[in-house]
């Protein structure tokens, strides 16, 4: 098992301490007067891949961002790699994690520039860079990307491809832990199968943890568990 690289801020815990476990207890979430979900207790363990599935406004995504304390909780609690979820320790939990929202357009002019941006992001500096670049060539070949999409013109990149080369920038990070919304949603089946497989690489083999939000049976297939959402209405 490859040992995951732990970040570089002083607040980090070893991730051998914490992993990329993420922990609800009791967790309730309210936008105004619409309570999203209620009571939610749920354990996303190190080594594990967790669906997230339910209907369209049932709170998937507002959970992924709540790990990340950029939605608060209502009531209950967040314990993300082995941290309490709070103000002293927010920013040592999000240089944990690697994030993929859903409606990700970040402005580039090559396929490269999506992987740089990701990168180069405050919460994902590291000094690994050659390790960094051997890994995303691995990544790449696993979700069937050409390396020649790395110098293509970003408008030219089809969703899918897109979609595949952000999660590929996203793994190659080697956080302890993936927050993932709908990274399937662009994607055949074929090419969901191969984003299935990289997941529970990195999980499985590698250590990691990942939060999976989905609609897709393929991916929603290959999980651990999948949690249905709308049992916490």
């Amino acid at each position: 098992m490859e040992k995951r690289t732990p970040c570089e801020s002083d607040q980090c815990l070893p991730t051998e301490e914490g992993g990329g476990r993420v922990s609800f207890s009791h967790a309730t979430l309210a936008l105004g007067d619409r309570t999203l979900f209620r009571h939610l207790d749920l354990t996303v363990g190190q080594g594990q891949l967790i669906g997230l599935s339910g209907e369209s406004g049932c709170g998937k995504t507002s959970l992924l961002r709540a790990v990340l304390g950029f939605v608060p909780l209502t009531s209950g609690s967040v314990e993300v790699c082995g941290l309490p979820l709070d103000a002293h320790h927010v920013d040592a939990i999000r240089r944990q994690t690697a994030y993929v929202p859903q409606e990700l357009q970040p402005l580039a002019e090559k396929g490269v520039d999506l992987i740089h941006l990701t990168h180069h992001l405050e919460h994902n500096r590291t000094a690994a860079q050659a390790e960094r670049a051997e890994r995303l060539a691995q990544i790449m070949k696993m979700l069937g990307l050409d390396a020649s999409l790395l110098q293509l013109a970003a408008p030219k990149l089809s969703g899918g491809q897109r979609q595949r080369l952000l999660l590929a920038a996203a793994l190659a990070l080697q956080k302890p832990l993936l927050l993932l919304d709908e990274p399937s949603s662009a994607l055949d089946e074929d090419s969901t199968q191969r984003v299935g497989l990289a997941l529970l690489r990195a999980c499985h083999e590698e250590g990691g943890a990942a939060l999976v939000v989905s609609h897709d049976p393929v991916l929603l297939a290959v999980c651990d568990q999948v949690i249905d959402l709308n049992r916490y209405a």
